[in-house]
C-alpha cells in the first residue's frame, strides 16, 4: 500500500517553533504520519475501490439485464398464449354466428314457403268463391229474368185480356 506524502521535517520544525522539544516534536510527527497513512485513502486505494465498484455494477447490470430479458420473454410468451386463446374464441364465435345465420336463413325460407302455401291456398279459395258467386249471381239473374218475363207475361195477359 502506498503512503500519503507527509512532510515530516517541516511538521517537526513547526512543532519546535511552537515550543515542543525535539523528542516531543518527533513523537508527534510520527503519530500524525502513522494516523494519516492508516486512515487516508491513496489514489491507488481509490483506484482499486473504483475498479471493485465498477465490477460489482457490471455484474449487477448483467444480472438486471438477464432478469429483464427473462421477464420480457415470459410476458411475451403469455401474450402469445393469450393472443392464440383470443383468436380461438373469435373463431368459435364466428362459427356460432355463421351457424345461427344459416339457421335464421333456413327459418326465413321455411316461413316464406309457408306464406306462399297460405297465399296459394287463399288464392285457390278466392277463385273457388268467385266461381261460386258467379254461378249464384248467374242463377239469380236468370231467375230474375224469368220472374220479370213471367211477370211481364202475366201483366200482358192482364192488360191485353
Amino acid at each position: 500500500m502506498e503512503s500519503v506524502t507527509f512532510d515530516t521535517l517541516t511538521a517537526a520544525k513547526t512543532l519546535e517553533r511552537a515550543g515542543f522539544d525535539d523528542t516531543q516534536a518527533e513523537a508527534m510527527v510520527k503519530t500524525i504520519n502513522k494516523a494519516v497513512n492508516e486512515s487516508v485513502a491513496t489514489k491507488a486505494d481509490l483506484k482499486v475501490s473504483d475498479e471493485s465498484v465498477h465490477g460489482k455494477i457490471k455484474v449487477l447490470d448483467e444480472s438486471v439485464k438477464g432478469k429483464f430479458k427473462a421477464l420480457d420473454e415470459s410476458v411475451q410468451g403469455k401474450i402469445n398464449v393469450l393472443d392464440e386463446s383470443v383468436k380461438g374464441e373469435f373463431k368459435a364465435v364466428r362459427g356460432e354466428i355463421k351457424a345461427l345465420d344459416e339457421s335464421v336463413k333456413g327459418e326465413f325460407k321455411a316461413v316464406r314457403a309457408e306464406f306462399k302455401a297460405l297465399d296459394d291456398s287463399i288464392e285457390g279459395k278466392l277463385k273457388a268463391l268467385e266461381l261460386s258467386m258467379t254461378i249464384k249471381l248467374g242463377a239469380m239473374l236468370f231467375a230474375t229474368a224469368l220472374f220479370i218475363l213471367g211477370v211481364g207475361l202475366g201483366v200482358g195477359k192482364f192488360l191485353f185480356s
